[in-house]
């Protein structure tokens, strides 16, 4: 394998090898503290893990904002092609907020560490390793092989967890995710044969534009692309939080790359309304569901469309939604629900504030981007759809908790800060990128409408619920459920026999086995980048 950063050999891209590198050690860290201090100790070396890469992620923005290329060659590579890496300030800042994501999941876990076993621990860090390369990917190739690695792992932790439903689940979330890649695969071979560049810098034509977009639709779970989502695991959303943030921020990295080419386009309105049904949707189904956590997970299906739709309107925002959207739903997931008698809800509330784009948080600008691009007789269909979505996140924020604070001072003292980190990121990340402007005296009312018809909807949640479930005899036909049932029990054994391999591999014998193997990768991976 042969490496070549370039320019120079202070580049930042030397930080984020380093990174890499931290959090590939950490995998090897989860399987030796699992064996000596149970799942606490293999939390303890992601957190750990996390917190390094972070530190090292957070080194290469002291370099000049310049584009920095690492070029991996065989044997990594296939089809005798490379993996190239670039590093640009937008890059950067979107593979911070997933590896804040990941950090505040990790600390969360050291504060609760449940039972079970450390290999999703593992595969949560290789998830996040993939999703920050995925972030810095110059080119579809490089793209397409981190989307593969990111479905491998993500149907992994689905089939690791015991269970029919969980099962049916990953058969139907490797149909949808192996479309998303045939539709990125398919997307860059019609570039290749139109003589374009598969680099995104250099990328001039639209023809492959149809294809990209259903890539990306796919991946954001966009209906009636919706059911790779696990809903089943809405009752250990805080655990299973990765499982919902990962692949919707990557779909939000592709999404920022693609929305200034949809301007112009013929087909932008029919974009658009796929993605405000889904929004309405998430935000309907959300207030439907009993549980207030499995309303978190919809709403969360419906913000991100939401937010997508921003970047349509407004293309300069999809950047900062891709940053700011896994940190917020991350700080959502993992933090503490309402507590009137301490501080401990306020995270979550930030995030939602956030979500909201109330003024003075990093959100304003995404929040206000439909405003400006649509007229004036519109907002009242454009505050709906966001009202719904942050009441149904409202009403999840202000559920009683489910578990007690770990009752010894370190840990929730780690947790705390934790949390901590992960607020300073978001208010750092949005001063970075800009998210504090001005907001137009004429934007100002619908702005806070929407965050304040959703508290209201508080006053009247049981009603509210109530008529949602009233139309539920709808829901099994919009969900589609009958369509991809079919599709499920056809691939159903496959998956069963594919779930019995994955738990002799979890096996504690073979433990060292892997940790031999992933000791191996990361010398050569070490080796090269040193070349």
């Amino acid at each position: 394998m042969l490496a070549q950063i370039w320019p120079g050999g202070n580049s930042g891209m030397e930080w984020i090898i380093l990174a890499w590198l931290a959090l590939g050690g950490g995998i090897l860290g989860v399987v030796v503290g699992r064996r000596l201090s149970g799942l606490r100790g293999s939390s303890l070396a992601m957190g750990i893990a996390l917190a390094g890469a972070l530190g090292l992620w957070l080194a290469a923005w002291r370099h000049p904002p310049q584009e920095v290329v690492l070029r991996l060659e065989r044997p990594f590579s296939i089809f005798q092609t490379a993996w190239v890496f670039r590093l640009t300030p937008s890059a950067w800042g979107q593979g911070l907020g997933v590896l804040i994501a990941g950090f505040l999941v990790a600390w969360m876990w050291v504060a609760y560490p449940g039972q079970g076993r450390g290999w999703p621990r593992a595969l949560a860090l290789g998830m996040v390793i993939v999703a920050t390369g995925a972030a810095l990917a110059a080119d579809l190739f490089t793209l397409l092989i981190a989307w593969a690695m990111l479905d491998a792992m993500f149907l992994a932790l689905l089939l690791i967890r015991r269970g029919q439903a969980v099962a049916d689940r990953a058969v139907l979330a490797g149909l949808v995710n192996g479309a998303a890649l045939l539709c990125l695969w398919a997307a860059a071979w019609q570039i290749w044969r139109a003589g374009d560049s598969l680099f995104w810098s250099r990328m001039a034509g639209t023809a492959a534009l149809p294809f990209l977009l259903l890539a990306v639709l796919i991946r954001l779970d966009i209906y009636p692309f919706h059911v790779g989502r696990p809903p089943e695991l809405a009752d250990e959303v805080d655990r299973a939080a990765l499982l919902y943030v990962l692949p919707t921020a990557l779909g939000l990295m592709l999404w920022a790359h693609l929305a200034p080419l949809l301007h112009g386009w013929a087909g932008m309105p029919w974009v658009a309304m796929a993605l405000g049904l889904t929004a309405l949707l998430g935000g309907l189904w959300a207030w439907a569901e009993p549980d207030p956590r499995a309303g978190l997970v919809e709403a969360a299906w419906g913000s991100a469309a939401w937010w997508a739709l921003s970047g349509l309107a407004r293309p300069d925002v999809a950047p900062l939604a891709a940053i700011l959207w896994p940190i917020c739903f991350a700080l959502i997931f993992a933090g503490r629900p309402f507590d009137p008698a301490s501080l401990w809800g306020f995270p979550a509330l930030m995030a939602i504030l956030t979500i909201a784009g109330l003024p003075l948080t990093p959100g304003m600008p995404v929040a206000t981007a439909f405003f400006g691009a649509w007229p004036f007789w519109a907002w009242p269909f454009l505050i709906f759809p966001s009202a719904l979505l942050l009441g149904a996140l409202w009403r999840g924020w202000r559920r009683t908790a489910e578990e007690p604070l770990p009752p010894e001072r370190i840990w929730r003292t780690l947790y705390g800060l934790g949390l901590a980190l992960g607020m300073a990121g978001l208010v750092g990340l949005g001063a970075v990128f800009g998210a504090w402007q001005d907001v137009p005296s004429a934007f100002r009312f619908p702005l806070l409408a929407s965050p304040a018809l959703g508290l209201a909807l508080q006053w009247q949640a049981e009603r509210i619920h109530a008529a949602a479930r009233g139309w539920a005899w709808v829901r099994p036909f919009l969900s589609l459920d009958w369509m991809y049932a079919g599709l499920t029990r056809l691939i159903s054994r496959p998956a069963a026999a594919l779930q019995r391999v994955l738990e002799f591999f979890s096996h504690s014998a073979v433990m060292w086995l892997w940790i031999m193997v992933i000791a191996g990768i990361l010398l050569l991976f070490w080796q090269g980048a040193l070349r």
